[in-house]
């Protein structure tokens, strides 16, 4: 079963109650047509899951008794982050922040790099879109955290951003390191970077080589970007439950 999302001021665990609206009241309400007395699993994005039954159903909200609250399941044991170059077709730069919510990522960062093409920042209707996603992404995969979509940063800025991190992890087509990554235990924080369509700059490259960026390849064949975010944090958080266990 999947779950809904409720926003945290909603839920009051005082009087054991919580309250779905906006665009998820709309979801449950008129797309899927629950009734009182279903019963739903709803989480707030921050690691709270609730079991729910349903009160009541209101014109703009739906009433739920909390029956039952679990903490932190699914998410992996590592917090991953990913600058995720903007890309040309807005469609592909959702699919992969879809699939990036749903294997694990807690937060993604739009990326302006010197070929990014169409440097322009995220419009605030496109923002709201992609949140929206996200939120359906998180609740299909039965995830209990909400990834966190930040503002847009150059590369200069994300360079100056993860100067103390220590797993800071560059996919970049020109390597020939396709070794298993191997993460530094003294942090749980994992930085991934995914170029644009049209590969890292010269001076990117060196600037990253200087900052203590691990540059690692997919295989020989040249993959978009979209497909190399996903595939490339499927296989760190993978290998890092495999070690883990």
């Amino acid at each position: 079963m999947e779950y809904y999302f409720v926003q945290e001021r909603n839920v009051d665990l005082h009087n054991g109650l919580l309250v779905i609206d906006d665009f998820e009241f709309k979801h449950l309400a008129k797309v899927l047509r629950k009734n009182a007395g279903d019963r739903i699993i709803v989480t707030d994005g921050r690691k709270n899951i609730y079991h729910c039954l349903i009160v009541e159903i209101k014109k703009t909200e739906i009433l739920c008794k909390i029956e039952n609250r679990e903490f932190d399941l699914n998410e992996p044991g590592i917090s991953v982050t990913v600058y995720l170059s903007l890309l040309r077709n807005i469609s592909r730069y959702e699919f992969a922040i879809e699939k990036l919510v749903e294997l694990g990522a807690v937060a993604i960062v739009p990326l302006i790099t010197d070929f990014t093409i169409g440097k322009n920042k995220l419009s605030d209707s496109k923002i709201e879109r992609i949140k929206k996603i996200m939120i359906g992404a998180m609740g299909q995969s039965q995830r209990c955290v909400l990834p966190e979509l930040k503002d847009a940063v150059t590369f200069e800025e994300m360079i100056r951003n993860t100067g103390n991190e220590v797993n800071k992890i560059a996919m970049y087509e020109m390597s020939d390191d396709e070794k298993q990554i191997h993460l530094n235990k003294q942090s749980r924080n994992v930085i991934v970077l995914i170029g644009p369509e049209g590969g890292f700059s010269s001076n990117e490259v060196e600037r990253l080589k200087l900052s203590g960026w691990i540059s690692k390849s997919l295989g020989k064949r040249k993959l978009r970007a979209e497909t190399a975010a996903v595939v490339s944090v499927f296989q760190i958080i993978k290998n890092h439950e495999k070690i883990k266990n």
